[in-house]
């Protein structure tokens, strides 16, 4: 059977760290989703809109279609209202998969997330998928305090997003 992994984020901005669980998803996986969520006025839209992400996480993985389904999540389109109920995680679930155009019980699944609260969650939904709670320390620096000085923090940036960055002004 196809080993799938799925990483999520809102990649605001995408970092070493990301970079670090994505690869660490295709060398386990024979394939990954790796998938764009937030919607366009979310808390990154000051700094790198939505649409944006969606556009250079997709830039990034552009030779690597065969292994990388990217895939964007639009929480306000779904009606998510920022609360992580059990129904709440199954739409997003379902639009998960739709996305991707994937069964999700078409593989062997393997979830990458630094949340144990989300291993909770999504394994009541999906108890058949494997979970691995990955260390969220691969990089000290959060995207938070990223998105605060990125000047100081430009190493850890993701090479795509620093070029954007730049050229909007927002990096020097």
């Amino acid at each position: 059977m196809i080993k799938i992994g799925i990483v999520f984020g809102c990649f605001i901005p995408m970092h070493k760290g990301h970079e670090s669980l994505i690869k660490r998803a295709l060398d386990e996986n024979d394939k990954i989703i790796l998938a764009v969520c937030g919607y366009q006025a979310d808390r990154g839209r000051d700094f790198i809109d939505f649409e944006t992400r969606i556009r250079l996480v997709q830039k990034m993985y552009e030779n690597d279609k065969d292994r990388i389904i990217v895939i964007k999540i639009d929480d306000k389109k779904l009606g998510l209202d920022g609360t992580f109920t059990h129904e709440n995680w199954v739409l997003w679930g379902d639009e998960l998969f739709a996305n991707a155009g994937i069964s999700p019980d078409s593989a062997h699944f393997t979830w990458y997330t630094g949340e144990p609260s989300y291993v909770d969650k999504l394994g009541a939904i999906y108890p058949d998928h494997t979970f691995t709670l990955v260390d969220r320390q691969v990089i000290k620096t959060s995207g938070t305090e990223i998105r605060n000085n990125p000047n100081e923090h430009e190493n850890e940036i993701n090479s795509v997003f620093l070029e954007y960055l730049r050229s909007t002004g927002k990096l020097k």
